[in-house]
């Protein structure tokens, strides 16, 4: 399933927004990956200030850290840029009209749909090539 309404989604889970950011306001892969990281620590820290006393070091404490893992934030890109093309795709198809944004020529948005197909190429999904 696709997570559609991408903004609503950050109340399931922070991680979207954080995605938003990585990809919509930071200038690179280095600095978005800096920043998952920040959080990703940051989570681990916090997840090990919940743990009871009694569960540090024990096969408790490895089961609860793994439900407060980030993981990796690859995969969470890739997730960005399909919802990112099915947006684009829903734009071109200019549905009864009003899909499309007035300022924006069909070949830009067009281009917009080649660059999000390159960039999953660049993270090896190579159908996308």
């Amino acid at each position: 399933a696709l997570v559609m309404d991408w903004e609503e989604a950050c109340y399931a889970d922070p991680r979207f927004e954080l995605l938003l950011v990585c990809r919509k306001v930071l200038a690179n892969r280095e600095q978005s990956e800096q920043l998952w990281r920040s959080y990703s620590n940051r989570v681990r820290q916090l997840a090990a200030g919940r743990l009871p006393s009694s569960s540090q070091g024990s096969g408790d404490e490895k089961s609860t850290m793994r439900r407060w893992e980030v993981g990796p934030l690859e995969p969470w890109l890739k997730l960005e840029t399909v919802h990112s093309l099915c947006t684009l795709l829903l734009q071109a198809m200019d549905l009864l009209g009003g899909g499309r944004s007035p300022w924006e020529s069909k070949p830009e948005l067009w281009g917009k749909i080649d660059r999000e197909r390159q960039r999953l190429g660049r993270m090896g999904w190579s159908f996308c090539d």
